[in-house]
């Protein structure tokens, strides 16, 4: 009778095998868990973009005249978009600017002083970041009186006055080399206090 024990090949040939199961499992979690973050933030941006969608759908309705007098519509671009609005629900309309900084969605607020006429000092402007991991790219259009695709959007530079309805789209993408799929969202606003008045 022969007693038959594990050499030490058979022993570093098992812990070689070992090794290498842990090594896949580990390397397939560390996927799993980097998959797991990107989901996580690319919904994280869809969710501020559309809440802030929803936040400039009240705005920009509610647009009027600035405090000074001025237009409410002071600046329209593709990537940047100013008027004045009552956000705090103060009685005194502040200077609402949207604007894409590089991959960035921000606000900036503006409140009027107290002079007269009232003016809004950009050095006072409290800038927020609104939606990140957007595509860069235009994010506003302009539309005279009409629905969007009967009317199309106005072209560069824009005459302020023909404005009527702001169309504001953005894609967010944390990678766009990497999966899930970028996703886009869009909104067609009217402004209120301006239809029908040229």
């Amino acid at each position: 009778m022969t007693t038959r024990g594990i050499t030490l090949l058979e022993l570093l040939i098992a812990m070689a095998i070992a090794t290498g199961v842990i090594a896949i499992v580990t390397t397939f979690s560390l996927d799993v868990a980097e998959f797991g973050t990107d989901l996580n933030a690319r919904l994280e941006g869809e969710r501020d973009l559309a809440l802030t969608l929803r936040t400039m759908l009240t705005e920009v309705r509610s647009m009027g005249p600035g405090e000074n007098g001025a237009y409410p519509i002071a600046i329209a671009t593709d990537t940047e978009f100013a008027f004045f609005a009552d956000t705090d629900n103060d009685g005194i309309f502040e200077q609402i600017r949207y604007f894409l900084d590089g991959t960035t969605l921000k606000k900036g607020v503006i409140e009027p002083t107290d002079d007269e006429p009232a003016a809004y000092p950009p050095a006072n402007e409290i800038v927020i970041d609104a939606a990140r991991f957007l595509v860069p790219g235009p994010v506003f259009s302009y539309y005279p009186e009409g629905y969007p695709p009967d009317t199309g959007s106005l072209a560069f530079p824009i005459d302020l006055n023909t404005i009527r309805m702001i169309g504001v789209s953005g894609t967010t993408d944390i990678d766009p080399l990497q999966p899930p799929l970028p996703a886009t969202l869009s909104i067609y606003i009217t402004i209120r206090n301006l239809r029908g008045e040229i």
